[in-house]
This record gives C-alpha cells, sequence and structure tokens, in this order.
C-alpha cells in the first residue's frame, strides 16, 4: 500500500490553508488515508521535515526508530500518541490538539520507543520533524501489531487499543 508524498524543492517553503485543504483531499483519496509534504529536499538531509495529514480511519503501525528522535507540533485536529512497551501493552496516551485546546500541542520523543498515533477528528494535520537520513532498515514495525494489508486484523487490534482508552 502506498501513502501520497510530495518533495517541496523551493528555497521559501509557505504552507498555507489552500495548500493544507489540498493535502487533506489528497489524503482522502489514498489507500492509507495518509498524504505527507516532505518539506526537506531528499531523503539523505540530516533534518526532515514533514507535513503530515490523516484521515480519521489512517492506520499507522506502531514503529519505533533506532537513533532517532521525532517531534509532532499540531496544525489542525486532534490525535492520539500512543506509547507502547516491547510485548504491546500501553504505556502512555499523549493527546494532541493545536492551541487554545486544553491539550499537548507539541510532543518530542528523544528515545526508542514503540509508538503510533490515533487520528480522533475527521483530519489531524501536524508537522515532524525527524532526524536524517531516512533509512529503511532503522525504522522497525511492531511484531505485535498487523500489517497495513490485513484490514481485518488491523480493525481488531484498532478496536482493541480503542477499548483500552
Amino acid at each position: 500500500m502506498t501513502q501520497a508524498t510530495y518533495f517541496d524543492k523551493p528555497d521559501i517553503i509557505q504552507i498555507t490553508p489552500a495548500l493544507l485543504e489540498q493535502l487533506k483531499q489528497s489524503a482522502a483519496c489514498e489507500p492509507l488515508r495518509r498524504a505527507r509534504l516532505c518539506l526537506h529536499r531528499n531523503l539523505h538531509d540530516k533534518v526532515h521535515e514533514m507535513v503530515i495529514a490523516l484521515q480519521k480511519d489512517s492506520y499507522c503501525r506502531p514503529h519505533r526508530h533506532l537513533e532517532k528522535s521525532e517531534s509532532f507540533h499540531i496544525i489542525e485536529g486532534s490525535m492520539l500518541v500512543i506509547l507502547f512497551d516491547d510485548q504491546g501493552l500501553i504505556t502512555k496516551k499523549i493527546k494532541m490538539a493545536p492551541l487554545p485546546e486544553n491539550a499537548t500541542f507539541f510532543y518530542r520523543l528523544n528515545c526508542s520507543l514503540w509508538h503510533m498515533v490515533l487520528p480522533l477528528t475527521e483530519f489531524v494535520i501536524f508537522h515532524e520533524t525527524t532526524t536524517g537520513p531516512f533509512i529503511p532498515d532503522q525504522q522497525y514495525r511492531a511484531p505485535w501489531s498487523p500489517d497495513e494489508s490485513d484490514p481485518p486484523a488491523v480493525a481488531d487490534f484498532l478496536n482493541k487499543i480503542i477499548a483500552q482508552l
């Protein structure tokens, strides 16, 4: 399965409400129900910045990164960041929403913990920053979570997660 990924190459990048609407429309048309605008120039850059749109029914499989940090800054909508232990048990839930809501609007993870995001609104849009370069072998998908290609297993997994919230 794929997601829409766009790279923007200009020296000055401006994110406008119209651009966010285009990103949401793109996410709605994708099988994984998400789209990302990469603000970095290529996968080898030392810093990766993205504006990501997730539709509420998007599944972002729990994963962790070795030797990377990442941060999220909410632009629109709300979501949960869910952290897990090595057995897949929830250890922390962080509700994220933009100001002025009474929720976390910025999050940073400085270590290798299992985590996932769960959209709570029709769309959530956030700015993600992480260290580069992107090396697929340094992102590990949780072995206790289903792959995106198995919709019944994903639905069952998400129902179990939601029941714990």
